[in-house]
């Protein structure tokens, strides 16, 4: 791809972001970090009004009133878009689709004559709750966010007992298929994560909050999870003929996968929630054994002789 075509794309990939670094850059371009500063130079003598911003989260920003050249869309990327389309479709926790399906349908309009979408999706557990409810809280989040405005909420605990709340909403996220409310939490003065599914009730205050100057998102999530949800624990399971479902996904931090024998395999990583660990074991049933810790494997223990002692 020529100079100007990379300036193009450089542009494009900025105004869709706040701000991008030059590694994030490089990487989406597919040239050398090098290059970056080149082709920032290149767009402000032309005269665009790209920002060089310092410190940790800086990187350069693009000023929104830029007018950005169009490329037409290449076959790849209208049938990614298509593809994008009909894997969210029947996503629960995907509570935007039709506003996103309207956006990408006009973007498809300038660009091909007909699209059609014909992948089906799947969700094997989907959330046992309509995607309009979800999105009604949704919205009122993401109102309470954008206006640093309280939210008072009931919510349902895992022992099914409701207990009134009022939050400081902060960030709404993703876990393992379902929305989640990090917030600040006046009844306890701390920060806490909270499913939507389980709001029972919800209520946009008048009343403000200040956002606090010491927050940061990354402090509370990261790609594992909930920073803030329990301690981590290093769990090591031997599985028999399980090898290529186990290499599929990753389950905790500092994964490492090893494959002993044409039959056995070694999983380690680092996972939160006791719970959910010992669940997650229990799933591939006789075919994982707990090496590592002595805790699950007590809990494992514990639970298969209850289970055998309701059978009989």
């Amino acid at each position: 791809m020529n100079k100007t075509m990379l300036c193009i794309e450089l542009l494009q990939l900025l105004s869709a972001k706040d701000i991008m670094n030059k590694n994030e850059l490089a990487d989406a371009l597919e040239i050398n970090p090098r290059n970056v500063k080149e082709y920032i130079k290149t767009l402000q003598d032309c005269g665009y009004d790209i920002e060089s911003v310092r410190g940790i989260y800086g990187g350069y920003k693009l000023h929104k009133d830029s007018i950005i050249p169009a490329l037409k869309l290449t076959q790849k990327e209208v049938d990614l878009l298509k593809q994008s389309c009909s894997y969210l479709e029947n996503k629960a926790d995907f509570l935007e689709y039709t506003s996103y399906l309207k956006a990408v349908s006009k973007i498809l309009s300038c660009n091909v004559d007909s699209y059609s979408f014909d992948i089906k999706i799947i969700d094997r557990y989907p959330l046992a709750m309509p995607r309009e409810e979800l999105l009604k809280r949704y919205q009122i989040f993401m109102e309470g966010i954008l206006t640093c405005r309280k939210c008072k909420i009931y919510y349902l605990s895992t022992k099914n007992k409701s207990k009134m709340h009022t939050l400081h909403p902060y960030k709404i996220f993703v876990f393992n298929g379902a929305w989640m409310l990090l917030a600040w939490n006046e009844t306890v003065n701390d920060f806490g994560y909270f499913k939507l599914n389980r709001v029972e009730k919800i209520e946009l205050l008048k009343d403000k909050f200040t956002i606090l100057k010491t927050y940061n998102s990354s402090d509370y999530i990261d790609n594992y999870g909930m920073k803030h949800n329990g301690e981590y624990y290093d769990v090591k399971l031997e599985l028999k003929d399980l090898y290529t479902v186990i290499s599929e996904r990753i389950y905790g931090k500092n994964q490492k996968i090893t494959r002993v024998d044409e039959h056995t395999t070694i999983l380690e990583c680092s996972m939160q929630n006791q719970e959910i660990i010992k669940t997650f074991v229990l799933g591939f049933g006789k075919k994982a054994k707990v090496l590592e810790p002595q805790w699950l494997k007590d809990r494992i223990h514990t639970e298969v002789k209850e289970l055998l002692e309701q059978i009989e």
